[in-house]
């Protein structure tokens, strides 16, 4: 997948789901805005892309999950609940994120 066709998913896609290696070959096109590391399962990237904020997660070791957001106050909300999540699960809660939700 290329810059810009991930750009145009995300037109259409609120989640789009890349492969790792994909997601490796162009991160570098779009601006990281934010970066907050989850401690479970690498960092929440926040990046501008052409529909606005977007959150790139992993949510495995060979997948990406973008994910088109609203704008910065939807990107802060977004950011506060996964966190949050993450945090309850070094708790032991048994809780899992739905990356795909």
């Amino acid at each position: 997948m290329t810059a810009d066709e991930l750009d145009l998913r995300l037109e259409v896609e609120r989640i789009v789901p890349v492969a790792a290696s994909e997601w490796s070959a162009v991160a570098e096109r779009f601006e990281e805005m934010e970066r907050h590391p989850t401690g479970v399962a690498g960092d929440i990237v926040i990046i501008q892309v052409a529909a606005g904020l977007a959150a790139v997660e992993q949510s495995s070791p060979a997948e990406r999950v973008v994910r088109r957001l609203g704008g910065p106050d939807e990107a802060r909300r977004f950011v506060e609940q996964r966190l949050e999540a993450y945090e309850r699960m070094w708790d032991g809660c048994g809780c899992k994120i739905d990356y795909y939700k």
